[in-house]
C-alpha cells in the first residue's frame, strides 16, 4: 500500500501541507454556488503559491467567473483513494489584476499555455483565496485531523 504523503511533511506547517497536497494531486474539485443558486462542483487546477497566497484562474465571462462574481466563497477538495489522505480548503476568491501573477499562472500551467497562449490573453483572470481555512486528515492514526488558517 502507498505511504501517506502527510507522513513526510511537518504537520505544524499548514502552508507546506496545503501546497504538498495540491501539487501531489494537481486536479482538484472546487465547490461553489451556481448562478441558479444551487451547489456546483467542478474540476479545477491549483496554479501556485506566492508569499503564502494560493492562486488559481478562471476565464472571463465563463460560468465559473460569473459564479465567483456572484458569490466568491468556495471550497476546494482533493483526496487520495489509496492512503485516504484528504484536504479541504475554504476561502473567498479575490480577482487579481497583476501582470506578474498572470505571468506566473502561465509559467506554472501547461494547460493554460496550450489553450490560451500566453499571459497577454485578456480572457484569463487570476484569482487568489482570502480568509483561507484548511482541513486535512488521513485515516492513518498518527496523522490525525488538522485545521490551519492561512
Amino acid at each position: 500500500m502507498k505511504e501517506s504523503l502527510l507522513k513526510n511533511i511537518d504537520l505544524n506547517d499548514g502552508l507546506a501541507v496545503t501546497k504538498a497536497m495540491l501539487k501531489a494531486y494537481p486536479m482538484q474539485y472546487i465547490g461553489l454556488i451556481g448562478l441558479d443558486g444551487k451547489p456546483k462542483v467542478k474540476a479545477f487546477e491549483f496554479k501556485f503559491e506566492d508569499e503564502g497566497i494560493l492562486y488559481f484562474d478562471t476565464i472571463k465571462n465563463k460560468e465559473t467567473h460569473l459564479e465567483l462574481l456572484n458569490n466568491p466563497y468556495v471550497e476546494i477538495s482533493v483526496a487520495d483513494n489509496e492512503t485516504m489522505d484528504w484536504i479541504r480548503i475554504s476561502g473567498k476568491a479575490e480577482f487579481v489584476n497583476d501582470q506578474r501573477i498572470k505571468d506566473k499562472l502561465f509559467e506554472s500551467s501547461a494547460i493554460l499555455r496550450k489553450y490560451y497562449g500566453d499571459s497577454s490573453n485578456p480572457d484569463v483572470l487570476p484569482f487568489c483565496l482570502r480568509e483561507v481555512v484548511v482541513h486535512c486528515s488521513s485515516l492513518e492514526k498518527e496523522i490525525g485531523y488538522h485545521e490551519y488558517h492561512l
